[in-house]
């Protein structure tokens, strides 16, 4: 049952799903919203936003950033049933048409028939949660982004409400993001991986969770217990499948060859490797080489590492924007980078960003993307 995916994980059990740690630290950001008497000075985590009324009236919203190390544990909302989601569509334009696809697009989620809303939304490459307390109304919930900075609701257009039947709880949602859509997750792209089609992903699974587009795949769920002791074998697996570091045993999760053997063949495998394989330099080294993307599973203790960062950007040079200002500062860093990927130049720093040298490097690999990040400049 689709259901079962959001079930706690069985330590020792064969094909187990453990939670992706590094996906959540790196790719997730959620925010808590509560109403209080006041606001104060904000900090790295905490902000607060006052609305005033037709009347005059105040209230103070203040937002929480939370720390993930997996999904956000929500106390009772867990149990809360998702009984209606409404699409918003920020126009890229003040006038455009309808029909137009130029608009960024997240949703909004009912919770128990409006008790509560959460915004779910994909920005670049990061997913976007913000989960409200009781009595927040939608109206308020749309100006907010987990990341701090808010967005004018007023630019905000409503596609129609729907209701959802399906009985899916949050519990279930933060399970299927845990499930397929981690193991689904690509870099943004324009056409690709994008907001709109995240969107469209999150509308399916609403809808009709039971299609197998939206259930886990597990590659070994169907080998024999015995052979996945066999530590040969399980070499070979994740040799042919680097996902299935994932689902291995623990105890070949802490085989560091079988862990190069993994991310070897595909780098974004890190993110299934243990803290003490994504602090270990070769083993990171060999992930950033073969998959750039690699860089933010990359343990924070060596991520910014400039022999590290500098083959990541030299394999995938949108990956800059994970990378230290010090490094998009760095000439020789960005210059590799932008020759890669001329899009990695809005995530230059400093002086570099109109450096005749990188604007021409850029241009060169991609004209488009020289004068989509002049104009955002």
């Amino acid at each position: 049952m689709w259901g079962m995916m959001c079930g706690p994980p069985q330590d020792g059990e064969q094909g187990v799903l453990h939670a992706n740690e590094a996906w959540w630290t790196s790719q997730v950001v959620c925010a808590k919203l509560e109403e209080v008497a006041e606001g104060c000075e904000g900090t790295d985590t905490e902000r607060f936003y006052k609305f005033v009324g037709e009347q005059g009236n105040k209230r103070w919203i203040k937002s929480t950033r939370l720390a993930l190390t997996g999904p956000p544990d929500l106390g009772g909302l867990l149990s809360g049933t998702i009984t209606a989601f409404t699409e918003v569509r920020q126009p890229y334009w003040t006038v455009q048409p309808h029909s137009w696809i130029t608009f960024h697009s997240f949703m909004v989620l009912e919770i128990d028939h409006g008790a509560l809303f959460i915004v779910c939304e994909r920005k670049t490459d990061m997913l976007e949660l913000v989960v409200g307390e009781v009595n927040i109304p939608m109206a308020f919930m749309k100006a907010f982004r987990a990341v701090g900075p808010g967005r004018n609701p007023s630019r905000c257009i409503d596609e129609p409400r729907r209701e959802v039947t399906t009985r899916i709880t949050v519990r279930q949602l933060l399970g299927w993001i845990d499930g397929p859509v981690e193991e689904r997750w690509q870099p943004y792209d324009l056409l690709k991986a994008n907001c709109q089609q995240f969107v469209a992903h999150l509308q399916s699974f609403l809808l009709d969770p039971s299609s197998p587009e939206h259930h886990a795949e597990n590659p070994i769920q169907f080998e024999p217990r015995e052979s996945l002791q066999d530590r040969d074998f399980v070499m070979s697996i994740v040799a042919r499948n680097p996902r299935c570091l994932k689902y291995i045993p623990e105890t070949f999760r802490h085989d560091r060859q079988i862990v190069i053997t993994a991310v070897s063949h595909d780098g974004a495998a890190l993110r299934y490797a243990l803290d003490a394989s994504r602090a270990d330099f070769e083993v990171a080294m060999a992930a950033v080489r073969q998959n750039g993307y690699a860089l933010p599973y990359v343990h924070p203790l060596i991520r910014q590492d400039r022999r590290l960062v500098l083959t990541a950007v030299q394999q995938n040079g949108y990956v800059l924007c994970y990378c230290a200002e010090e490094h998009r500062l760095d000439r020789e860093v960005v210059m590799a980078a932008v020759r890669q990927e001329g899009y990695a130049l809005r995530y230059v720093a400093g002086k570099l960003r109109t450096d005749p040298e990188v604007l021409l490097a850029a241009g060169w690999q991609n004209p488009v993307a020289l004068a989509r990040a002049t104009f955002l400049f």
